[in-house]
């Protein structure tokens, strides 16, 4: 019955029809709602009380009546500020009373869906520093690194997969000639032989369903394992898409106020990226002289650790190598992209990598020097001194 209703559908007199009443219909539309699609949105709203007590709300004032306007729902909301002087709205919220506390008004917490960390203003007009790794994650050592992970899985998938199927074939196998020997059997007139062939039969049979038993749980394993490097594939792959086209990201400041910084460079060879808050005068951290910083001089570090914002740890210049400042002071994940300060609150290096690669131990916090950030992004920032 419904293949003949959906022949008569798909005759072409009917599907004129359609169309043409679909075209009927758009032509209704568009002379109905025309006038009010096309006129001006800037008519004034009167609402008023008749005789009888009821209320009635119109674009034109009753006829001998003096009525207020009544704005729309959509004009009584306030949009949110998108400019403004944060540096003073941080000092005055918080009246800071030393130097690193004065700096840590400058120090942001930046999410993605993929990591959190932290940052810092470096100028009045909204520059941000922070980690490359926070927000480019995927062109990081440790994204390839868990590629690379997932491929191996998907290999060894594979090599599952094909076994699997050879032994399906060989269950095959045994099946077809589990039932050939049971023929067999049941044809057979010589009882003594019979009894044997039974014996021999019942062994075979307990090979097969403990041979059956194994496959059955290699396959579930593999089913179940199989779903959630698929999931993770698809995950891995959709979050690569949307991280390498980003580039807004929530910025949180000191007193929780969620703005958007969109990403401006980041470092082809450095953990460093740059991101602009536009239109509001930020608080901003000036840099130290490198060369005046020497091993013991008391350091601060400013960030996010664990998801906890704005927590301050302390300690001292450990080393210097390369273009490193090393630490002793906590480091914790969450802490990348924050300012490494001198007890003035001058920033001396951006906060890298906890352990290190640089200095190979445990128990050591490593800072990107300042001078190689104002150096790699000189066409933005310009060195300011006090």
């Amino acid at each position: 019955m419904w293949q003949s209703n959906l022949s008569t559908l798909a005759r072409p007199e009917r599907y004129r029809s359609v169309k043409n009443l679909s075209r009927m219909i758009l032509s209704l539309f568009v002379l109905f709602l025309a006038p009010w699609l096309t006129s001006p949105c800037n008519a004034e709203i009167y609402k008023y009380q008749d005789d009888q007590g009821r209320w009635h709300i119109t674009d034109k004032p009753p006829s001998g009546k003096e009525v207020p306007e009544v704005k729309l729902e959509e004009e009584e909301k306030e949009s949110a500020p998108t400019s403004g002087d944060l540096a003073e709205k941080l000092r005055k919220k918080f009246q800071p009373i030393s130097s690193i506390e004065q700096a840590s008004l400058a120090v942001v917490a930046i999410k993605t869906p993929l990591v959190e960390g932290s940052g810092f203003f470096i100028s009045d007009d909204g520059y941000i520093l922070t980690n490359k790794h926070i927000v480019k994650p995927t062109k990081t050592p440790v994204w390839k690194e868990l590629q690379g992970e997932l491929k191996e899985r998907g290999e060894a998938l594979k090599k599952t997969d094909k076994i699997l199927r050879s032994e399906r074939a060989r269950l095959n196998k045994m099946e077809k000639a589990l039932k050939d020997y049971r023929e067999e059997i049941d044809g057979a007139r010589d009882n003594y032989a019979k009894r044997v062939a039974e014996e021999d039969y019942s062994l075979f049979m307990n090979r097969y369903l403990e041979h059956k038993s194994e496959y059955e749980d290699i396959k579930r394993d593999y089913t179940l394992s199989k779903k959630e490097y698929e999931q993770e594939r698809r995950e891995i792959n959709i979050q690569s898409y949307s991280e390498t086209f980003r580039k807004d990201f929530k910025i949180i400041l000191k007193d929780n106020t969620e703005v958007t910084a969109r990403l401006i460079s980041i470092s082809d060879k450095d953990d460093l990226a740059l991101l602009k808050l536009e239109r509001y005068k930020t608080p901003f951290l000036l840099p130290t002289d490198n060369k005046l910083l020497s091993q013991g001089s008391a350091i601060f570090v400013i960030g996010n650790p664990l998801g906890i914002k704005d927590i301050i740890t302390s300690g001292v210049v450990a080393g210097f190598k390369d273009e490193y400042v090393i630490t002793d002071a906590t480091v914790l994940p969450g802490n990348s992209g924050g300012p490494l300060l001198t007890d003035a609150g001058k920033v001396a290096g951006i906060i890298s990598i906890r352990v290190s690669q640089v200095v190979g131990g445990e128990g050591f916090g490593v800072a990107i020097s300042i001078d190689t950030a104002y150096t790699e992004f000189s066409e933005y920032i310009n060195y300011i001194e006090d």
